[in-house]
């Protein structure tokens, strides 16, 4: 709907994970760095973990992509399930028959695959998302992957990515052993002001826009409303987008990101701190961004009806008008036609249009 009005090929601000619009910050350049080394040096356990919305996954994506050939991986996001279901959703997830088999049968099943690809010459990354929800039984499931290696290289890899509840359980006493297998891990936190702007432009030119279409004070309360935090920022981008379009608005000013924070739109917010000097801010309800996103989708479509709407309505008017104009200049024709003034109607006419 907005994409014509801004000249845009595509939504800019989407929420969901796409490489192609990885803003490396100076954070996020710091994460893809620390997991490229972990994986260069073939380290049995990676973490990843940030606040709701942060980038963590958008980041996991952008490294698996850039493996190449050399890697096998499988990406696990449904993480609400017991230590059996996350067995075969490994072997699912390598694209193994794991349906019928009993533990025994998935762990062997498992560990002759990753035989196999290491003697191919391939590794194997498997990496889960949103980790912060595995049981304790998963997690110690998980945790026995390590045990699959060979004399020298663990056969498998594995990078959990989560919330900061993850990283607390994991300086629990019970989750000690596999704490002591992570050999890296990074902190995700919100962009600064800087970064914030830098990031708008960034998914702005990807998306084929320009990169000054919001301007510096609409950048500043974005920031101050997200807190730097890239999926929230893309809630509030998108939304101004639509109602920029709504007011045929060439730039997205101040007062627009203000109408939305009017309209409670976003962005619901608590203070927290991480063990940095940095001090950055998470949503309170993570909830609120899918509710939000579905409600800026109907905003868009009552636009789009209203704009068809309004132009059908003028266009009846302009017709109105038009028949109307015409059956008056009948009427004056035949008025000085009756009166014996001929020459008359033109001047007539003349005259009313003057």
């Amino acid at each position: 709907m907005y994409l014509h009005f801004y000249h845009l090929s595509k939504k800019p601000f989407e929420l969901t994970p796409d490489p192609t619009f990885m803003f490396r910050s100076r954070k996020h350049q710091k994460a893809l760095s620390y997991l490229e080394y972990g994986l260069t040096e073939n380290v049995g356990f990676l973490l990843l973990t940030g606040d709701v919305g942060s980038g963590k996954t958008t980041t996991a994506k952008c490294i698996i992509q850039d493996l190449g050939r050399g890697f096998v991986t499988s990406f696990i996001s449904n993480t609400h399930a017991s230590s059996g279901q996350m067995l075969r959703m490994i072997l699912n997830g390598f694209g193994l028959p794991a349906r019928k088999l009993d533990k025994a049968a998935a762990r062997d099943l498992l560990e002759r695959f990753l035989l196999t690809m290491h003697q191919r010459g391939k590794r194997t990354l498997l990496v889960i998302d949103e980790a912060q929800n595995l049981s304790f039984k998963a997690l110690e499931e998980v945790r026995m992957l390590s045990n699959f290696q060979n004399e020298r290289n663990a056969l498998i890899q594995v990078l959990l990515i989560g919330q900061p509840e993850l990283l607390e359980a994991l300086k629990t006493p019970a989750m000690r052993q596999l704490a002591q297998r992570v050999a890296v891990h990074f902190h995700l936190t919100g962009l600064d002001r800087l970064e914030t702007a830098a990031y708008i432009a960034y998914r702005l030119q990807i998306a084929g826009g320009r990169s000054d279409l919001f301007t510096a004070a609409a950048v500043d309360k974005i920031h101050d409303m997200a807190c730097g935090i890239p999926r929230l920022i893309n809630l509030i981008c998108q939304a101004a987008l639509v109602y920029g379009f709504a007011d045929e608005s060439p730039v997205v000013s101040q007062d627009t990101i203000l109408q939305i924070a009017s309209d409670n739109l976003g962005i619901g917010i608590t203070t927290v701190t991480d063990d940095s000097t940095e001090t950055h801010t998470a949503p309170a309800d993570a909830g609120n961004v899918d509710r939000h996103a579905a409600r800026l989708t109907i905003i868009e479509r009552e636009i789009k009806s209203l704009k068809t709407m309004m132009a059908a309505y003028i266009r009846g008017l302009e017709a109105l008008i038009t028949s109307s104009n015409a059956n008056l200049i009948r009427q004056l024709v035949k008025v000085a036609q009756r009166d014996g003034h001929p020459s008359e109607p033109k001047g007539s006419v003349v005259r009313l249009r003057q």
